[in-house]
């Protein structure tokens, strides 16, 4: 809906028949300079225009007179005619002037609504950079969080080889044991195979059991080889497997020391805030105990000087006392 006009036609028709009356021809400008500069042009030109055309009506109307005077007054209209040529042509440019001047105030206006537009639209723009920011934003702290988890499961993983890897290490002296012990067996084999081997050149008829027996005894000679190096393998495996979990604990002791030193820090600013807040509540209470330590020694001294004057003298001014 249409903003109404803040001007009438009778008050545009008043300044424009005053300015007829002065001898002056009532231009746009002029007539809402005299408004006070109230109403648009466009506005004070479609009343202008329509006073005009109420003021030709008029005059139209004022020709139907008596033949005589109305020869009268068209030879009079003849004789100003070429004077008032010369006004018409003014008239006819400042209406041109004035409609060039309508021309380049829509065009303003035109200007200032695309500029308008131009600002909505990179307003728009903005917004939706903003809200894309927020959107990645999101995602980021998403993806953190995701990260958190993983390094999380990562330690407890960790955490869980390292105690394999302990159980195996505390399975090492019990494994050393056993190595030990094969190697004693080894020892003690190849024992009763040297003593079996002298029985053998000693005895000839107990050559095939002597032989036999040096067999078993290499047999389980060998076995107890394989079984050591089984032994040295599992050791060694062990050793690697319990390597690779001291790594691992070491690289998530690391990510851990750094989040407590991290919190640290915080517990740090908390711990600071605080004792700054503790400082300032323990100096406004020393404040209020010496205001109200100053005000009972200044009570304390009126009572004794009221107490001590003689009679009849006046009492001593108690000072007022400071807000």
């Amino acid at each position: 809906m249409g903003r109404e006009a803040s001007i009438t036609l009778a008050q545009v028709a008043a300044i424009a028949d005053a300015m007829v009356a002065a001898g002056s021809t009532p231009a746009l400008r002029t007539v809402r300079e005299r408004l006070g500069n109230m109403g648009s042009l466009g506005t004070i030109s479609k009343l202008l225009q329509q006073w005009r055309a109420d003021r030709e009506k008029k005059i139209a109307s004022a020709l139907t007179l008596p033949a005589g005077v109305q020869r009268a007054i068209l030879e009079f209209m003849g004789q100003e005619l070429s004077s008032a040529k010369a006004a018409l042509e003014t008239e006819l440019a400042e209406q041109q002037q004035e409609a060039a001047d309508l021309a380049t105030e829509n065009e303003r206006q035109a200007a200032e609504i695309e500029g308008q537009v131009d600002a909505l639209t990179a307003l728009q723009v903005e917004l939706a950079t903003v809200q894309g920011k927020a959107g990645q934003l999101e995602l980021d702290w998403q993806a953190g969080q995701v990260e958190m988890d993983r390094e999380r499961k990562a330690a407890e993983s960790a955490r869980t080889e390292l105690a394999k890897a302990q159980l195996r290490l505390e399975a090492m002296p019990r494994l050393e044991a056993d190595l030990g012990a094969a190697r004693e067996e080894l020892a003690v084999e190849r024992t009763a195979r040297v003593a079996a081997e002298q029985a053998a050149a000693v005895t000839v008829a107990k050559f095939d059991a002597s032989e036999r027996r040096a067999g078993e005894i290499e047999a389980r000679e060998l076995a107890a080889v394989a079984h050591i190096a089984e032994l040295e393998r599992m050791a060694q495996q062990a050793a690697r497997e319990l390597a690779s979990a001291n790594m691992a604990v070491q690289a998530s002791q690391a990510r851990l020391e750094s989040a407590a030193r991290e919190l640290e820090q915080a517990r740090a600013l908390v711990s600071t805030a605080r004792n700054e807040s503790k400082r300032a509540s323990e100096e406004a209470a020393e404040l209020r105990g010496q205001m109200r330590a100053d005000t009972l020694a200044t009570q304390d001294g009126a009572k004794r000087a009221g107490e001590n004057r003689e009679p009849g003298e006046p009492r001593a001014k108690t000072p007022p006392s400071k807000k």
